[in-house]
C-alpha cells in the first residue's frame, strides 16, 4: 500500500507551526508496512487544496490528511475530499450532539459555524474526538482510502491511535507485510566506528539496520518484515540481532526504543535507594534540569549548584584556590573537587560535576572549545574523565549532560557487577 500525507494550514508554510504530525504518522504507517511516498503541505486555499487532493488520490492507495476540520470558512478539507471523490456531504447527528455537549460542558453557546464540523462525505466512518470539536473520518471508494484527521497534534494523535489504527489494520488485512521495528540507543561511539564493529551485521538479509545520528547519541534502527502470522519469527530475529549488537558494543548500548538515558539513570537510582547531587559549570543547570524532568525525581535528586564563576566554585562547593590557580577551572582536579564538594555539602551517595569550554569563544591550543571534564564522587572514591566534544555551543552542552548521566550509569553497572562477583 502506497500512502501520502497531506497537511493543510497556511501557518505550516509560514514557519509559525512545526509539522510534527507528518513525522508521527509516517512512523506509525511504516510500522504497518505502508510506504509513505509523499509529504505534501498546502495552505488554506481551496483551489490549491483541491488540486493537491486530486493528485494524492490519483497516485496513492491511502491518503491521510491533517487539518482543515475547524468551524471557519477556510476549513474545507472534508468538503473538498467529498468533491474529489464525488460524494455528497451528510449530517451526522451523533457528531452534532457531541459538539453541542462539548460547548455545554463549558457552559457556552455553540456558534453556528461549528455545526459544519458534524457534516461528512457520504458513508464515512466517523472517528470521535473526545478532546475537541472536530471529529475525523475514514472514507473508502474505488479502492482508495482517505483518513481525515484534525490538525492539532494533541487531538490528532489520540484519534489516530484509538480509532484510525484499528480500522487501518482491518483495511490492510492480516496478510499485509508489516515492519517490526526496534531501536537500540548508543552513547560514546560514532557512526563509522559502530559500522566497523557491527561489520557483516549491517548487511543481513532478514534484518535491515540503519544508523541514525542524533545530537547526543546514536540510534541503531532494526527492522524485520513479516505478516501478522509470522510476527513471532520476526520478533525472534530482532531478539537475536539485539543480543549480538549488545555483545559487540557492550555497555555503549544504554537503552532501547522509548528508553532514555536520564530515565534509566533515574530508575536505577530509585531502585538502589541512592541519592545524587550536581555541581555544574559549563552545562549551566541543564544536568539538574534533565534529572528533574523524570517523575519521582525527588526520590533521588537532592539538588545542585551552578557555579559558573571561580569565586562561587570556591565559596559554595569548596574548590581550592590553589587548584584553580594551578590547573584552571577546566581541569581534572577542579572537576574532582567540585564533585566531592557538592557530595559533602548535600550528603548524597553520588555527586556529578561538569566543567568545560562550551564555546564559541574561550578556547586555546591547550584547552580547545569542547573540552569538558566530568567528575564523579561516590563512597568508593573520586574520579574525573576528560572529553573532547565538537559542534556548536548547544551541542557541547547537551553532550556534556548525556556524558555525565552516562558516567553515573556506568558507575552503577560496575557496582552491580562487583556485588555479583562478591556474592559468587
Amino acid at each position: 500500500m502506497k500512502a501520502e500525507i497531506v497537511a493543510t494550514g497556511t501557518e505550516l508554510l509560514l514557519g509559525e507551526t512545526l509539522n510534527t504530525s507528518a513525522h508521527y504518522l509516517t512512523g506509525k504507517l511504516s510500522s504497518l508496512g505502508i510506504e509513505v511516498d509523499y509529504h505534501t503541505t498546502v495552505g488554506d486555499n481551496s483551489g490549491r487544496l483541491e488540486q493537491v487532493l486530486r493528485q494524492a488520490i490519483g497516485r496513492s492507495d491511502l491518503l491521510v490528511t491533517t487539518g482543515g476540520l475547524g468551524p471557519t470558512a477556510d476549513d474545507l478539507t472534508k468538503e473538498l475530499v467529498a468533491k474529489v471523490l464525488d460524494l455528497k456531504m451528510e449530517l451526522d447527528e451523533f457528531s452534532l450532539e457531541q459538539v453541542k455537549q462539548f460547548f455545554g460542558r463549558r457552559r457556552a453557546p455553540m456558534p453556528s459555524g461549528n455545526e459544519k464540523q458534524a457534516y461528512f462525505p457520504k458513508d464515512s466512518k466517523i472517528l470521535p474526538n473526545p478532546i475537541g470539536t472536530a471529529p475525523g473520518a475514514i472514507i473508502e471508494k474505488n479502492g482508495k482510502t482517505v483518513i481525515i484527521l484534525p490538525g492539532p497534534p494533541f487531538e490528532m494523535r489520540p484519534m489516530f491511535d484509538n480509532y484510525a489504527w484499528s480500522e487501518l489494520q482491518q483495511i490492510i488485512g492480516p496478510q499485509a507485510i508489516r515492519m517490526n521495528e526496534r531501536v537500540l540507543k548508543v552513547f560514546g561511539i560514532g557512526e563509522s566506528a559502530i559500522e566497523e564493529v557491527l561489520g557483516e551485521l549491517m548487511s543481513l538479509q532478514n534484518v535491515t539496520m540503519a544508523l541514525l545520528a542524533k545530537r547526543a547519541e546514536m540510534h541503531i534502527r532494526l527492522v524485520a518484515r513479516s505478516s501478522e502470522e509470522t510476527s513471532g519469527e520476526a520478533k525472534e530475529t530482532l531478539n537475536w540481532a539485539e543480543e549480538e549488537i549488545r555483545r559487540r558494543l557492550g555497555d555503549k548500548v544504554f537503552g532501547r526504543d522509548q528508553e532514555t538515558m536520564v530515565g534509566i539513570v533515574g530508575e536505577n537510582l530509585k531502585k538502589k535507594h541512592w541519592s545524587i547531587s550536581t555541581a555544574e559549570s559549563c552545562s549551566g543547570g541543564l544536568l539538574g534540569a534533565a534529572l528533574t524532568q523524570e517523575p519521582g525525581s525527588s526520590e533521588f535528586y537532592l539538588g545542585g549548584v551552578v557555579s559558573y564563576s571561580n569565586s562561587l566554585k570556591q565559596g559554595l562547593i569548596g574548590v581550592s584556590h590553589q587548584s584553580l590557580e594551578s590547573f584552571g577551572a577546566v581541569s581534572e582536579e577542579v572537576a574532582k573537587e567540585m564533585a566531592e564538594g557538592i557530595r559533602s555539602k548535600a550528603g548524597t551517595d553520588l555527586a556529578i560535576s561538569t566543567t568545560g569550554i562550551a564555546g564559541p569563544g574561550g578556547g586555546t591550543d591547550e584547552k580547545p572549545v569542547g573540552l569538558v571534564y566530568i567528575g564523579l564522587a561516590s563512597p568508593e572514591g573520586i574520579h574525573a574523565k576528560k572529553f573532547q566534544f565538537y559542534g556548536e555551543r548547544e551541542s557541547v552542552r547537551q553532550l556534556t549532560v548525556q556524558a555525565a548521566l552516562n558516567e553515573v550509569r556506568l558507575h552503577m553497572l560496575k557496582n552491580e557487577r562487583r556485588l555479583q562477583l562478591g556474592d559468587g
